[in-house]
């Protein structure tokens, strides 16, 4: 949807396999560090991009996460003021991990557990939320569904800033799902998904004085398959050139795109398909990093923009690459989802187009 009012990024937090805060992840992405593992089960080995923690148990790894999080949120800013700003949370398998761990532990699998709750509890405790968070999962989209609803309510004038967070860590429902398709990669280099877990966030805000404007975030269906977009891409490049269109901009204002490229060849080649589409032979430049981040599942779009975002602030990359004036940022999840950002560069904090 078009804002009606602008809508900044004022600032962001990370937590994945690339590290432990933004800035950790955004080393990790110029030095092409890559921390994988592998994740058992069912007697077979997975690759992996597992947190960095010592903890195996869900929960506390949850929290330690989370807390991670909530510190670098906080930087500047009162926990007081935190506790009521408006929380979105995006994830896939909620707290499947919880579920499991009881279940190992007390031999009873309880179906009528609400999992949706786990993760809010764990958030309210994180943060001291005094209000319920407000929960999407779409899939891979999940995190970005969650950005789309808080965009639009400060767009609107409905609140004044938000807390965005995609959540999805490691637990055996979400990677036997996946090995049961048959998606998964046996070998770092094999095609396939390899997963991973991250937390990663923004707080947005209608107010100036931030490096970021998000200029739209626009989701669609893609109701081809459940798992696979239409092959020529034509719905996924509908929705970048309407994305483009309320941004108010023209593909050659596209400085840098970052792709969704899960690794399965069938969405890549569709979203291949759809970014000829739309740019034709002037494609602009692109990155992608999920071989060294992993499919963080519904975590996956804050996760890689957060990552992003804090690698193109890097005196590093601005040496060598300069600064993008405008991004598009692509995703594309199972059950037909797809989401779209176009975000501006403020080359002076809060003055943008």
């Amino acid at each position: 949807m078009n804002a009606a009012r602008p809508v900044y990024i004022d600032r962001i937090a990370h937590v994945s396999a690339l590290g432990l805060s933004a800035a950790e992840a955004a080393e990790s992405l110029l030095t092409s560090k890559k921390n994988i593992s592998e994740y058992r089960l069912l007697g077979e080995s997975w690759p992996w991009f597992a947190l960095p923690f010592a903890e195996e148990n869900w929960t506390v790894r949850t929290q330690r996460a989370l807390g991670l999080i909530k510190t670098e949120f906080a930087a500047g800013n009162s926990q007081a003021t935190l506790e009521h700003i408006p929380f979105f949370i995006g994830s896939s398998a909620h707290g499947a991990g919880e579920i499991e761990a009881l279940a190992r532990a007390t031999g009873v699998a309880d179906p009528f557990h609400d999992n949706v709750a786990i993760l809010d509890r764990e958030i309210r405790l994180a943060f001291g939320a005094q209000s319920i968070p407000w929960m999407f999962s779409t899939a891979c989209t999940s995190g970005l569904s969650a950005l789309e609803a808080a965009f639009t309510l400060i767009a609107h004038g409905e609140i004044d800033e938000a807390l965005v967070l995609g959540v999805d860590f490691g637990c055996d429902t979400s990677l036997a799902g996946f090995a049961s398709l048959g998606l998964l990669a046996h070998a770092q280099k094999d095609s396939g998904l390899i997963l991973g877990e991250a937390a990663a966030g923004f707080l947005l805000t209608s107010r100036p004085g931030s490096d970021w404007r998000i200029a739209t975030c626009r989701l669609w269906i893609d109701g081809y398959a459940p798992t696979l977009p239409t092959p020529d891409g034509r719905i996924i490049a509908a929705n970048i050139v309407a994305a483009l269109n309320e941004a108010g901009i023209a593909t050659h204002n596209i400085d840098f795109v970052k792709p969704h490229r899960s690794g399965l060849t069938s969405i890549d080649e569709a979203e291949n398909a759809a970014l000829d589409l739309v740019f034709g032979s002037h494609r602009p430049p692109e990155i992608s990093f999920k071989h060294q981040i992993g499919h963080t599942l519904g975590a996956s779009g804050p996760s890689e923009l957060t990552a992003l975002l804090a690698l193109l602030n890097t005196p590093t990359w601005q040496a060598h690459h300069g600064l993008p004036h405008w991004i598009l940022f692509n995703s594309v999840g199972f059950g037909g989802s797809t989401a779209t950002l176009v975000i501006e560069r403020c080359f002076e904090p809060g003055v943008c187009s």
